[in-house]
């Protein structure tokens, strides 16, 4: 009989009393922010490029003058090695501009303007 009664008592689910440090820890574990997957080094350079495509065509503008003008320097032809060099640094500084473009574009704040009225707040009203 006596295990009848300790079989009894073991499925009666006992009621937890929280605690308040009980309480305040869960709330500032629920409050914590969670950490996601680092991103690898494919899927950030998808997403830079699919952001600032105009970066990486300018790059490799500037790389293929500069081998452009190495080979002329290379080959002896002095007036396209000159030519091409000045190219070069003519791609360098668009895509200087362009990367401070893109730069300045994530800088600025448009909602401050006066009047300025993004497109989803017009159609929420």
């Amino acid at each position: 009989m006596g295990s009848s009664q300790s079989t009894q008592a073991e499925s009666v689910p006992e009621t937890t009393k929280i605690t308040a440090e009980e309480l305040q820890l869960q709330q500032i574990e629920q409050s914590m922010p969670r950490y996601s997957q680092p991103e690898t080094f494919e899927q950030k350079l998808y997403r830079k490029f699919s952001k600032e495509p105009l970066i990486p065509i300018g790059c490799i503008t500037t790389a293929y003058f500069l081998g452009s003008g190495i080979r002329s320097f290379y080959d002896r032809d002095a007036s396209r090695s000159q030519k091409m060099m000045r190219a070069r640094v003519g791609a360098q500084f668009a895509t200087l501009l362009i990367f401070m473009g893109y730069a300045g574009m994530d800088a600025i704040n448009f909602a401050i303007a006066p009047g300025y009225h993004p497109k989803d707040e017009e159609e929420k009203k």
